[in-house]
């Protein structure tokens, strides 16, 4: 089985030793500005080292407890797992407006429907002969009127690029909602659920309820993926029996110029 991973650079043992060292000085290193965490009293942290697109820095602050380390700096928790959940190529030219939080839902969008929809896409992978491309969280701007959107996409590809091509989107015009795409073709739009980390919705009356619509939210965006997908099967690979294949690639992390511009919007 061949892999297809994009490339990384290659680490020297000095270097992996000073960021191992590195890390280990900024979880317990003490600083003298209070914990933004909720209920968290301690006068030991450290600045979030984010800075938006406007050169604005995050005004929080981490004890060692609640901090988020990354890339050798403290970040919040929320901003670092934004920069460890977009792709390389995004981190140092996209930087999200302080109070954006739709890379956040959408990550978390991602989280609840990506185990099926992988599956399913690496069996259709597996029965037509192609390789399988998992692209990460990533901004572009779309469509002729360039609206800037971030999605997450899985693409069934061949040499000469995406062959099916399956994303959850959220334009920042429409933060409160997520579609669901089958080759760029909106096959659902669902409203995100309340939660207090970003406001979006009508906040539930119960945690019951809570729990309810991001039931709802997931099983509706994840019917409509999976249906996208057998119709597509259905549509183009007929009845056939599955066949005696082997994987060609798969890429966890893919980019665009990834298998054959599989990248391409």
């Amino acid at each position: 089985m061949r892999l297809v991973r994009r490339p990384r650079p290659v680490e020297t043992p000095r270097q992996g030793d000073a960021r191992a060292r590195r890390h280990a000085t900024l979880e317990w290193e003490l600083g003298d500005q209070y914990c933004s965490q909720r209920g968290c009293g301690q006068k030991t942290g450290l600045a979030c080292s984010y800075t938006d697109r406007h050169e604005r820095p995050c005004p929080t602050a981490w004890c060692p407890e609640h901090r988020y380390i990354t890339r050798g700096a403290v970040f919040c928790p929320s901003h670092g797992r934004l920069l460890d959940g977009t792709a390389d190529e995004f981190r140092s030219t996209v930087r999200v407006d302080l109070g954006n939080a739709v890379p956040m839902v959408l990550t978390w969008a991602v989280q609840e429907v990506d185990a099926e929809v992988s599956t399913a896409m690496l069996q259709l992978a597996l029965e037509w002969q192609e390789a399988l491309v998992l692209d990460p969280v990533h901004f572009a701007l779309m469509g002729v009127h360039r609206l800037r959107t971030w999605e997450r996409a899985w693409k069934i590809c061949d040499s000469a690029g995406p062959t099916l091509r399956v994303s959850v989107v959220i334009e920042e015009a429409r933060p409160g909602f997520v579609e669901g795409r089958i080759n760029a073709r909106t096959v659902v739009t669902v409203a995100v659920p309340w939660h207090e980390n970003h406001g979006f919705g009508e906040p539930p009356a119960t945690r019951a309820e809570a729990r309810s619509q991001a039931l709802e939210f997931r099983e509706t965006l994840l019917a409509a993926l999976i249906r996208g997908i057998a119709e597509w099967r259905r549509d183009n690979l007929g009845d056939r029996s599955p066949m005696e294949t082997a994987l060609r690639g798969v890429a966890w992390h893919g980019s665009p110029s990834a298998a054959g511009g599989a990248g391409a919007i």
